[in-house]
C-alpha cells in the first residue's frame, strides 16, 4: 500500500509525553496515526471515551446484572452461604 506524509500541530510538551508512553508499550507515532485512522474508519467518530461507551459495555451490563444477587440482610446475623444458596435455589429452581 502507497504511504504518505501526515503531519499535525501538537503542543511539544504533548508530543513529548505520548512519545515516552509509546516507547513503554513499544509502539511508535506511526502507530499511533494509523491506529487513529482505523479506528475513525471503522467507527465514524473521533476516540474519546467522552463520546461513547465502549464496546461490550452493555454485555458486561448484563452480566453483572444476572450474575448479582439482590439481598434484605442483617448485618448483625449474616450467613452469606445461606444467603447465596438460597438466591441460587430461587432464581434456578426450574432447572432442577
Amino acid at each position: 500500500m502507497e504511504s504518505t506524509l501526515v503531519s499535525a500541530r501538537v503542543p511539544a510538551a504533548k508530543r513529548e509525553a505520548a512519545a515516552s508512553v509509546l516507547a513503554q508499550i513499544g509502539a511508535s507515532t506511526t502507530d499511533l496515526i494509523n491506529s487513529a485512522f482505523d479506528f475513525v474508519l471503522s467507527e465514524h467518530t473521533l476516540p474519546s471515551a467522552r463520546q461513547k461507551a465502549p464496546k461490550g459495555a452493555a454485555d458486561f451490563q448484563a452480566f453483572c446484572t444476572k450474575s448479582t444477587l439482590s439481598i434484605d440482610w442483617d448485618p448483625e446475623d449474616v450467613d452469606y452461604k445461606q444467603i447465596i444458596a438460597e438466591g441460587r435455589a430461587a432464581r434456578y429452581e426450574s432447572l432442577g
